[in-house]
């Protein structure tokens, strides 16, 4: 039998886990799986946002067992990415002893016995440190070895590191390594000089943790002990900068905006070009990203994603049931009914003004949602749908700076959250003045995991072998697995 030669990209997503496997001889995408995780567990403090490791390890070992259950696929490489900003914390042995605490987390924002809260006694110490922010693994540190007096943390990584790890069979002495891309969404972490800040470590009297080792985006951190070969496992990178490498070809012309649970609006510049962005950067909602030798990524992050449309479902699901005494809902139904309706409003010319921000803003936590310029006329659930889905794309229109008005030329979109929502996409392209594009393909964060160990190996020797081989990928053999 004839195997294909494949590389594998594994992404722990906020809610799913995801794997692509693509055939880097003909460029096809052979098998795509996805499942929801069900990993989060309930606390009474509605602040805590944390999953299971155990969860998560066993769902990944099943994901294992499928990818290698193909005897016609050859795995050459395995290439990993996931939600940022969260960590596990790993014991001396590289064992976690926490649970994943996931980017969602508002622990930062609870008040101590000082009378201060977590995250403005941080920044007390580090001079207003910006790269400290509310669901930072930086934050999640300093609560953990402060106020809980954990003492079995030794390091650690975030989900997608810690599974590469396992699945590189990393010695246990071996220290944790992270890639820039990941390290960086943890906080207390310099762009500029892909280094951990240590001088604010030290403030914060977090210095006794070992911190990961800096590496390469494309670093190979070990390899599998499967039979007859091993297999190289490449450090895993942020999906952020995953969803660009596997949605973008033409990156000087193209912006990003990946709708998931959250957002996140990201173009590329040269590392020359700073200056012309600098103002805009406020280290919070709008960063500086790494990316690659030659390029920064700016990033502007929405925590106010596919979560505040769901939210409106969840609602009118809700009415469904508490008003009409409705016992089963089927969701699909809802979801198209939801979007007949928003676009029945379209022709309407009495607005409803919808700031959705539900979920606050990392920069002002203070800040919520709201509606406005409601009237007899369009309080109705038409005009509340297509008020949330525009209130959406101006929000999302706020990281699209004049500067980039002359260079911008489309608009490339990611993740269900505006796969799946054409209305919204409609809204998007007439906020933005500029055709919004889908790849041929799905789980874009996961296949930009795929291009970063093409790159590791060797498969990818340049950017414009980076773009053949995207502009090469066909669907034909597309089969997502469940």
């Amino acid at each position: 039998m004839q195997t294909k030669p494949c590389i594998v990209g594994i992404d722990f997503g906020t809610t799913s886990l995801s794997a692509v496997i693509v055939n880097v001889r003909n460029l096809t995408i052979e098998k795509v799986f996805s499942y929801n995780t069900h990993a989060y567990i309930s606390f009474s403090d509605a602040n805590r946002k944390e999953q299971s490791v155990e969860k998560l390890r066993d769902l990944f070992n099943k994901l294992l067992d499928k990818i290698q259950s193909y005897p016609d696929i050859k795995i050459i490489a395995y290439g990993f990415t996931g939600q940022m900003h969260g960590i596990i914390g790993v014991n001396n042995k590289k064992e976690a002893v926490t649970n994943l605490v996931t980017w969602q987390d508002k622990s930062g924002e609870l008040v101590m016995p000082g009378g201060k809260k977590i995250l403005e006694e941080m920044k007390g110490f580090t001079g207003a440190d910006e790269s400290i922010a509310s669901g930072y693994g930086a934050v999640t540190l300093y609560k953990w070895l402060k106020y809980d007096g954990r003492e079995d943390i030794d390091s650690f990584c975030t989900v997608a590191d810690y599974f590469a790890r396992q699945l590189a069979g990393s010695n246990e002495n071996e220290e944790v390594k992270m890639s820039p891309t990941m390290a960086h969404s943890i906080g207390l972490f310099d762009v500029f000089t892909n280094s951990w800040r240590e001088s604010s470590v030290q403030k914060l009297e977090i210095d006794n943790l070992s911190f990961p080792k800096i590496v390469s985006n494309n670093t190979i951190i070990g390899y599998t002990n499967s039979k007859p070969d091993t297999i190289p496992v490449v450090c895993a990178i942020g999906d952020n900068q995953a969803s660009f490498m596997g949605s973008v070809v033409n990156d000087t012309e193209s912006i990003l905006l990946n709708v998931g649970t959250g957002t996140q609006l990201s173009f590329l510049i040269a590392k020359d070009d700073l200056n012309t962005f600098a103002k805009y950067i406020d280290g919070y909602e709008t960063q500086i990203r790494p990316f690659d030798d030659k390029s920064y990524l700016v990033a502007t992050s929405f925590i106010n994603g596919g979560s505040v449309y769901e939210s409106l479902f969840s609602f009118f699901k809700e009415t469904g049931k508490k008003l009409f005494g409705l016992t089963e809902i089927d969701d699909n139904m809802l979801w198209q009914r939801m979007l007949e309706a928003g676009r029945d409003n379209c022709t309407k010319k009495i607005p409803l003004e919808v700031s959705p921000l539900l979920e606050g803003q990392r920069k002002n936590e203070g800040v919520k949602g709201c509606i406005s310029d409601l009237t007899t006329a369009n309080f109705t659930p038409d005009d509340f749908v297509a008020g949330f889905l525009k209130g959406l794309s101006v929000h999302y229109k706020t990281g699209y700076f004049p500067e980039l008005e002359s260079r911008v030329r489309y608009i490339c979109g990611s993740g269900n959250g505006v796969k799946r929502n054409p209305l919204l996409c409609e809204m998007i392209e007439k906020e933005f003045g500029h055709p919004l594009y889908f790849s041929s393909y799905n789980e874009e964060a996961a296949m930009g995991a795929v291009v970063n160990a093409a790159k590791a190996i060797g498969v990818i020797k340049s950017e414009e072998e980076s773009c053949s081989f995207l502009n090469g990928l066909s669907e034909k053999k597309y089969n997502t697995v469940m």
